[in-house]
């Protein structure tokens, strides 16, 4: 919301338009590392943007996550990532965090250029030689419609302030668990 309780105006963009702009960085980044996207592993969701509070509008919103591998040698994961960095810092974008090793720890992730898309890059847990690109816009507005000005939801009633009996309950049972291992998350293969 700005100062006239009014929110912020939208960028303006079709869902066609979007996912043509997304889909040219992506291939613009693979390129970058001399490959081209395997399109049977394209993954894409447009959503029903919310605000930062929960804020519902209904006035077709949308923000369009879309993810995909591109093949590249295990071996030359870190050469790649080190490419792809330095051609979305030329774009315009910030790398906000940025990490080389096997392919277990392999990371990239940066915002910003034109349009302030997120961008993230990691890797497919073996057998697969492919590095993952994943691609978030911001919220848009459809082009012909008018922006609707939504409010935070109220928060919730506070409740009677005399304290409840207390409930006494059997612990849960504990799962066992393997030692951590210090390892990071992976991007898993879940493409088609």
């Amino acid at each position: 919301m700005t100062d006239s309780g009014k929110n912020a105006p939208l960028p303006v963009k079709s869902q066609s338009r979007a996912e043509y702009e997304v889909r040219a960085l992506i291939d613009l980044l693979a390129a970058e590392i001399g490959s081209e996207v395997d399109t049977e592993t394209v993954d894409k969701n447009f959503r029903e943007c919310r605000g930062k509070q929960g804020e519902e509008a209904s006035d077709g919103r949308f923000d369009l996550g879309y993810s995909v591998a591109v093949p590249h040698p295990r071996a030359e994961y870190n050469s790649g990532l080190q490419r792809l960095r330095k051609k979305l810092e030329a774009k315009g974008y910030k790398v906000t965090d940025y990490r080389e090793g096997d392919w277990r720890n392999i990371l990239l992730y940066a915002k910003g250029g034109d349009s302030n898309y997120f961008v993230s890059v990691g890797a497919s847990k073996p057998p697969y030689d492919e590095m993952v690109v994943y691609v978030t816009t911001p919220c848009f507005l459809p082009p012909g419609v008018e922006q609707e000005q939504v409010s935070a939801p109220l928060p919730h009633p506070q409740r009677d302030a005399t304290p409840a009996a207390p409930v006494i309950a059997a612990p849960a049972p504990t799962p066992s668990r393997q030692p951590d291992s210090g390892e990071h998350p992976t991007l898993v293969r879940h493409f088609g």
